[in-house]
């Protein structure tokens, strides 16, 4: 019976910790990881904790994709993927030959360019909706550039046991992953094209008041049917999610699904938080540095040199790239693969960059204006 007094007064801190977060106008996740840092100081993260936290994060990318129906998906893809390839070359690429240039190998390149690359999700799209006078064009190139990135780091999970020399690169592994991919997008059409054609059925189904059950046991039925391919287990959550958004009412479904994620997400962060090792110190050296720096200063150009692509005024473009600086959940499902003090070093980079791109983004119309003012006055003295 202890147990369960222990599970309540665990789920009462998380909230209180949560509460308090965002009335300091803080994503709880950074008060998670930082439980989890001094939970791991004493004790070591159960496999059950870890499972938890797993289906967390697989529910909270099935929520991502619940957002967009295929044919907008199309429409984001076609307008940002301009800025996506910028994105690429430079949050992936460019950390890529920055980390080689310190010394580091390849494939400890590849990890660190992967951490860099994703811009936090769940981070950035609340603090969109929270920033209700953010232009709707930066609002817009944002989302859309977020969900590019969403549907690129899932092929660099894919890719990531390969290059770092956890899975042997095979003939075989290459087909797996083919008919994997294959599989995962014909169910995608041919279901959507169902679903389509019986609207009473699907209405019926998501309607019967064990929905919720059904719909997380389709969601983690994907997402394992992923890892069986050989893909990412967030690939098959989103592409579900994008199936779902041909249900009318897809703020029913997010009702019935929410819940698993508010519960199980928080154990994502915590065991996430307990796998830093920290016996031998803090690692913050100049290369820690130079990582803070250019994590945020890529997502500036990208935001910037994206952002004109996109079609945003000079001024709207700098206030994009100050929105761009948090790394989150992508970031630490790359470090799950790493392990000793390079789970620490990029742990805590992501921390702080989460930190810090919280500040630019809530500043960044003041940011922008100066930085405005700057480019004209420097234009001015050349001209």
């Amino acid at each position: 019976m202890e147990i369960i007094l222990w599970v309540g007064l665990v789920l009462v801190l998380l909230f209180i910790v949560s509460y308090v977060s965002e009335r300091l106008h803080l994503p709880s996740i950074l008060a998670f990881i930082l439980i989890g840092v001094i939970i791991g100081l004493y004790r070591d993260g159960t496999h059950e904790l870890k499972i938890a936290g797993e289906v967390g994060i697989i529910v909270l990318f099935f929520l991502l994709g619940l957002k967009f129906s295929v044919s907008e998906l199309i429409g984001h893809m076609r307008n940002v993927w301009q800025a996506g390839l910028i994105d690429v070359l430079l949050s992936f690429g460019g950390t890529f030959l920055l980390t080689l240039a310190f010394g580091f190998s390849v494939p400890e390149a590849f990890l660190i360019g992967c951490v860099l690359y994703a811009t936090s999700s769940s981070i950035s799209a609340r603090l969109l909706e929270r920033e209700k006078d953010k232009h709707a064009d930066v609002n817009k190139f944002v989302l859309s550039l977020l969900i590019f990135e969403d549907l690129f780091a899932p092929l660099l999970l894919t890719m990531a046991p390969f290059v770092l020399g956890k899975a042997e690169f095979t003939p075989e592994k290459i087909g797996m992953l083919g008919l994997g991919f294959f599989f995962m997008f014909a169910a995608l059409l041919i279901a959507t094209v169902w679903m389509r054609r019986n609207r009473r059925i699907v209405d019926s189904l998501y309607r019967h008041p064990d929905a919720g059950i059904g719909i997380i046991g389709l969601i983690l039925t994907f997402s394992g049917i992923g890892i069986l391919f050989g893909l990412s287990e967030v690939l098959g959550a989103f592409i579900i999610g994008i199936l779902l958004t041909e249900v009318k009412e897809t703020r029913y479904l997010r009702r019935l699904v929410t819940p698993f994620q508010d519960l199980l997400l928080p154990f994502f962060f915590i065991y996430f938080g307990m796998s830093f090792e920290l016996t031998e110190g803090l690692p913050l050296d100049w290369f820690f540095l130079a990582l803070v720096v250019w994590g945020l200063l890529s997502k500036w150009l990208v935001g910037f040199l994206g952002g004109r692509a996109f079609g945003l005024s000079n001024y709207h473009a700098i206030e994009s790239g100050f929105c761009l600086g948090p790394r989150g959940e992508f970031s630490i499902l790359f470090i799950t693969m790493a392990s000793g003090g390079f789970v620490t070093l990029t742990g805590i980079y992501i921390f702080v960059s989460a930190f810090l791109g919280i500040l630019f983004f809530r500043i960044s119309s003041s940011l922008a204006d100066k930085a405005h003012r700057t480019a004209k006055k420097v234009k001015h003295t050349l001209d």
